[in-house]
Formats: C-alpha cells, sequence, structure tokens
C-alpha cells in the first residue's frame, strides 16, 4: 500500500476542514488547524516483533529509513532479540532502544553488520552472521523519564545508535538481555510515514502500548466506560423529561459520539498519569490538542442529533464529514467513526 507522509495527511485535513466544516465551530477548525502542524513532529509505525529469538527468524526492518518501533518482551536472562536492516552505502542507520519502566530490566543493544567496528564483548549466546563487525552499546538506567507528547506515555531510553552506512549489505541489530522478563521497544529509522492501513489502526496500536507499559485493561478502558455509561443515562433521561423518543440513527451517532469523547477522556487520563512519573513537559500541549479534537468532534455529532433524530441531508453530511475527521484524528476506536458514518446512512424511518 502506498505511504504517505504526515505532514502531508496534515494539511489535507487542514484543507478539509476549512472548506466544509461551518463557520459556527470556528474553534474545530483551530484545533484541526494546530494539529496539522504537530502531526509531523513524532510517529513511529509499529511492526510485530514475530519469532525474532534467533538470527534466521530476525523481524525484518522492510524500509529502514521509515521509522519503526517493536514491542517485545523477553522471558529469561541470556536471551536474544534479533532485528534485519538491509542498508545502502550513505543510508543512515538510526537506532533505539526503551524500556516500559525505570525499575525494568537494563538490556544492551548490539550492532553487527559488514561495515560495523566491532567494540565491546559480545554476549556467548549472540549469534553472528559471517563477515560482520559487532558493537555492544551497554544500556544506561536512565535518570528520568522522557514524556512522549503523541501516544501519551513515559519512555526510558536506555541506548540510543546513529551512523552513516559505508559499505552496502545486510545488518543486523539484537537487545540482549542479562535478566529475565524484560520489555523492550526497539525503534528503527528516522522518516515519518504511515501507510493509510497503519494509520487507521494507530488507536488499536496506542492500547497495546499502555498495556505493555503495565497498565491493567479496566484503567485503559475507564474513561471509555465512564463516558459512555454516563451518556447513555443522561440521553435516556432527556428522552424520558421531553418524552421524545430517539430514532435508531440517532442512537447510533450517540454512541459514536460518546467514543469520540470517550478518547478526549482517555487521552487526558493517560496524560495525567504519564505526567506523575516526567513531570511537567511543554509538550503536554501537543497532547491536549489531541484530546481536544475528538472531545469537539464527539460534542458536535450530538449537537447534531440533540432533538433525537437526523433530521436533514445537512445534518447527515455532517456526520459524514465527521466520521471521516474521527478516523484521520484517531478519535472514537475505529468503531466510532464507522457508527457514525452508518448513522447517516441508516433511515430516519426506523423510529425509536
Amino acid at each position: 500500500m502506498r505511504s504517505f507522509v504526515l505532514g502531508s495527511v496534515g494539511h489535507i485535513v487542514l484543507c478539509l476542514g476549512i472548506v466544509v466544516i461551518p463557520m459556527r465551530f470556528p474553534i474545530l477548525i483551530l484545533l484541526i488547524c494546530m494539529a496539522a502542524l504537530i502531526v509531523p513532529l513524532s510517529a513511529h509505525a509499529p511492526l510485530a516483533p514475530g519469532e525474532n529469538e534467533n538470527l534466521a527468524g530476525a523481524t525484518v526492518i522492510s524500509d529502514p529509513l521509515k521509522s519503526w518501533v517493536v514491542f517485545g518482551h523477553l522471558h529469561e536472562a541470556g536471551d536474544t532479540a534479533y532485528f534485519r536492516l538491509d542498508m545502502e552505502e550513505k543510508q543512515r542507520l538510526v537506532l533505539a532502544l526503551n524500556v516500559n519502566s525505570a525499575g525494568a530490566p537494563v538490556p544492551d543493544l548490539i550492532v553487527m553488520g559488514p561495515g560495523i567496528e566491532s567494540l565491546g564483548t559480545a554476549p556467548p549466546s549472540l549469534e553472528i552472521p559471517p563477515g560482520s563487525g559487532v558493537l555492544v552499546i551497554p544500556g544506561t538506567r536512565p535518570t528520568s523519564a522522557e514524556y512522549e507528547a503523541f501516544s501519551p506515555s513515559a519512555l526510558y531510553e536506555v541506548a540510543a545508535f546513529t551512523t552513516v552506512i559505508k559499505e552496502t549489505g545486510t545488518y543486523y541489530a539484537a537487545v540482549y538481555t542479562p535478566d529475565d522478563e524484560l520489555s523492550y521497544s526497539f525503534v528503527a529509522g528516522y522518516k515519518e510515514e504511515f501507510t493509510a492501513a497503519e494509520w487507521l489502526t494507530v488507536p488499536l496500536s496506542v492500547i497495546g502500548i499502555y498495556l505493555w507499559e503495565g497498565q491493567s485493561p479496566w484503567f485503559v478502558a475507564a474513561p471509555y466506560l465512564v463516558v459512555i455509561a454516563a451518556g447513555i443515562g443522561l440521553l435516556y433521561w432527556q428522552q424520558k423529561r421531553t418524552k421524545n423518543p430517539r430514532t435508531i440513527p440517532a442512537w447510533i451517532a450517540s454512541i459514536a459520539a460518546l467514543l469520540f469523547i470517550g478518547t478526549g477522556a482517555s487521552t487526558i487520563n493517560q496524560m495525567l498519569w504519564v505526567l506523575s512519573f516526567t513531570g511537567y513537559s511543554p509538550e503536554t500541549t501537543i497532547t491536549l490538542v489531541f484530546a481536544a479534537i475528538p472531545l469537539a468532534l464527539g460534542i458536535g455529532a450530538l449537537w447534531v442529533c440533540r432533538k433525537g433524530r437526523i433530521v436533514t441531508i445537512k445534518d447527515r453530511v455532517v456526520l459524514i464529514i465527521i466520521g471521516g475527521l474521527g478516523l484521520v484524528f484517531w478519535a472514537g476506536l475505529i468503531a466510532g467513526p464507522v457508527l457514525l458514518i452508518l448513522a447517516a446512512l441508516v433511515p430516519e424511518k426506523w423510529g425509536g
């Protein structure tokens, strides 16, 4: 699938917002403009590690210049995870290694390849490809966590490596743990690009990150559950008070809108959780923008169906637009935008 650069998507969405969002939503337009400038700052495409605990099964980094992140786990002391990168002369090799908490085991990053100068003592269990130099970069326990605004999450970087390739060939990176039960994230590349499928599934990948960090599934799900439960209760109370039953399309749109709002609540919840480890960071402004966009989109969708029905063609078009923006800005866990677009297509005659 064809890749597209994050900044380009941001500019497309900016133009779309200016053209199609009614001018009575100036705050939403402002948020989209800000996001269009923020999105290119930091992002990695997720990649599954596979069975990569030997050289033959090394995880293949298909485009080593594109920015990738692999979340993995090693169970026993002496275990090693391998990654393969096919590099050309004069390309830049960029690698980093993170752990998921301040007290986690500290792994080593090992780089092997034809143009690598050997340095350090390789572990006895390390598989070395023929003709390769071996550079061992001992992991260093970080003194503090770095705030990552995109997820948001806390980054504990233990090792990093950057070089310009001098000889075309196949290079390998390895993550070696001297201790049991290591959760690591391996980052390769520097060009922040996504395929359409990678972009759309970012919300699911982010939940995976939270679970990798060791968070309880209930803690991750709590903002969504609270918002949906409270929202449905309020909508049902409104229906009883006005004696005006909501139609099925309006209920579908309302639940989708609550998923959007839940995304904003989840982002704020995660931001506060991470700040308890990292302390204040100016990049919280970026996180707040990404929290405000799904909140604004969700409130906008609720406003469209405030009368308990989707009244006009214009309302349906607005819901489709909000659903599309939800996919672009990862609001509603994919299901929210899909439900919102579905609500715009379901006939109103389906009743209450």
